[in-house]
C-alpha cells in the first residue's frame, strides 16, 4: 500500500516570501527518499512508503522530514500522511498546530475519516460550489454516495473526477524530481585579456560559483569542461575528470589551468592569445558523499586515487609539506646514508 507524506511550509506560499531556501529543501529532502515531487512553491509530496523498518513509525518520518527541512531554513510545516496524493494534501490542510510556538503540524486521514468532512474542501472552482449547493451537497458522503452515471450527467468529467476524490480516489501518480545533470556558467570580456594566465580569476570565480551551487544541492562534478574563446585563434576546449567526484574550486581551476596551457603548447600557438571569453561546465554529478575513497586505504588498482589524493593535499596545505621516503643505498654502513625525504611534488 503506498503512502505519501504532503508537506506544506506556509511562509513560502505568501506572495512575497523569498522563496530560495525552497529549492534547497527539496533537496535536504532526499536523505529521506529518493522519491520527491514539489507540487507548487511550499508544498512538497514525499513518498515514504515502506521507510519504516528504516525510520520508525510514520510520525517518526514525519519527524526527520521536518528536521531535513529545518536544516535549510527554520520554517514551519504542515504534515500530511495518506494513502494517495489528495489525502495527503488533504490532511496537511486540516493539520493544526498544538502551540503557537510549535514547529510543525502533523495529521494522517483514511478513506473513512471523509464522510462527514465539508464539501468545500474539494479543489472546485466557484461555480461547481454553487451548483453542489443548489442540489443540497454540503458534506462529502453526500456526493460520495450518489450513482456515478447521475453525477456524470448533473456536473460532467470534472464532477466525476471530484466525486471520486470525495470517496478518497486518487489514481494520480507521484512525480519524483529530477536531479540536475550538468550545470554551467559563462563569463566574457569586453576587453580581451592577454593570455591563458589573465584568465585564471575569472576562472577561479567562475568554479567557486559552480562548487556553492553543486554544494546546496548536496552534489559534486566527476568532470570539468572549459572553453576558451581566443580573439585570433580556434576556440581551446579540454576536459578533466575526476576520480571520484569534488567539490574544491581552487584545485579544479588549478588543474583546468594546466590543462589550457598544455593544449595552448600543442596547438603550437605563439605569443600571448588574448581571450575573449570562457565557458565552465560540470558534468557526471553525484553525492560526494557516497564516492569517497580514503586517500591511504590499501587498494590494488587504487594508485590514481592514490595520487590524486596526495595532489589535492600539496594544493591545500602547501609546497614542501608533504614528503616520501626514498630507499637510494639500503645496504649503506650508516643509517642516515640508505634513504632520504624527497618533496612529493618532485
Amino acid at each position: 500500500m503506498t503512502r505519501l507524506l504532503a508537506l506544506v511550509w506556509p511562509d513560502l506560499r505568501d506572495a512575497e516570501a523569498d522563496v530560495r531556501p525552497f529549492e534547497r529543501i527539496l533537496d535536504a529532502l532526499d536523505d529521506l527518499s529518493p522519491r520527491v515531487e514539489a507540487v507548487d512553491t511550499g508544498v512538497a509530496l514525499v513518498d515514504v512508503t515502506g521507510l519504516e523498518p528504516m525510520w520508525g513509525p510514520e510520525r517518526r518520518i514525519a519527524a526527520r522530514a521536518v528536521m531535513l527541512a529545518r536544516s535549510v531554513a527554520p520554517l514551519r510545516t504542515r504534515c500530511g500522511i495518506g494513502d494517495n496524493r489528495w489525502l495527503a494534501s488533504l490532511a496537511a490542510r486540516l493539520a493544526r498546530f498544538e502551540r503557537s510556538e510549535a514547529p510543525a503540524a502533523l495529521r494522517a486521514l483514511e478513506r473513512s475519516e471523509l464522510a462527514d468532512l465539508p464539501l468545500t474542501l474539494l479543489p472546485a472552482d466557484p461555480a461547481m460550489r454553487q451548483r453542489f449547493a443548489l442540489f443540497g451537497l454540503t458534506r462529502m458522503r453526500q456526493l460520495a454516495d450518489l450513482p456515478r452515471s447521475a453525477v456524470g450527467s448533473q456536473f460532467g468529467v470534472v464532477g466525476e473526477r471530484l466525486q471520486a476524490l470525495a470517496r478518497g480516489h486518487d489514481p494520480r501518480p507521484i512525480v519524483p524530481l529530477r536531479r540536475p545533470n550538468r550545470v554551467e556558467a559563462s563569463i566574457s570580456f569586453e576587453t580581451p585579456l592577454d593570455g591563458i594566465g589573465a584568465a585564471s580569476l575569472a576562472l577561479r570565480r567562475l568554479t567557486a560559483e559552480l562548487c556553492d551551487r553543486l554544494r546546496d544541492r548536496h552534489l559534486a562534478p566527476g568532470r570539468a569542461l572549459l572553453e576558451l574563446t581566443l580573439e585570433d585563434a580556434p576556440v581551446l576546449r579540454v576536459a578533466q575528470p575526476f576520480p571520484q567526484p569534488a567539490l574544491e574550486p581552487d584545485w579544479i581551476a588549478r588543474l583546468l589551468l594546466s590543462r589550457l596551457e598544455a593544449a595552448a603548447r600543442g596547438r603550437m600557438i605563439e605569443g600571448e592569445p588574448r581571450v575573449t571569453a570562457l565557458h565552465l561546465a560540470f558534468d557526471q554529478l553525484a553525492d560526494p558523499a557516497t564516492r569517497q575513497l580514503p586517500a591511504f586505504e590499501a587498494r590494488a588498482g587504487r594508485w590514481e586515487e592514490l595520487r590524486w589524493s596526495l595532489d589535492r593535499m600539496r594544493h591545500r596545505f602547501g609546497e614542501g609539506r608533504l614528503w616520501r621516503a626514498t630507499a637510494d643505498r639500503p645496504t649503506a654502513a650508516l643509517p642516515e646514508h640508505r634513504s632520504r625525504l624527497v618533496d612529493i611534488g618532485s
